[in-house]
């Protein structure tokens, strides 16, 4: 997966990744916050679907930092011919 780090990722790569990581994070505590702020007024339907979005931040950091995940990889890995029909790739691609 060319989103994930490699061994052979040049420091700028690196320095990237962990940028993005950490926005990605930032991302993730807000929506913390913001689904807090809907339980503590009492609005539940939205606070689930805030921690949903959350949730997804969540799966995108573990997809940059290249840490192995079945709720992430396993996902794309099941749709990858999909995708690529889709965009008209050849499926050896």
């Amino acid at each position: 997966m060319l989103s994930q780090p490699g061994s052979s990722d040049t420091p700028e790569a690196i320095d990237l990744r962990g940028r993005i990581f950490t926005d990605l994070d930032k991302l993730a505590f807000a929506l913390e916050m913001e689904a807090a702020a809907h339980l503590e007024h009492g609005r539940a339907d939205e606070y689930l679907r805030v921690q949903e979005r959350r949730l997804g931040v969540r799966l995108a950091q573990r997809l940059v930092a290249g840490v192995p995940a079945e709720e992430v990889n396993g996902r794309m890995e099941q749709w990858e011919h999909a995708y690529a029909r889709r965009l008209g790739m050849d499926e050896a691609a």
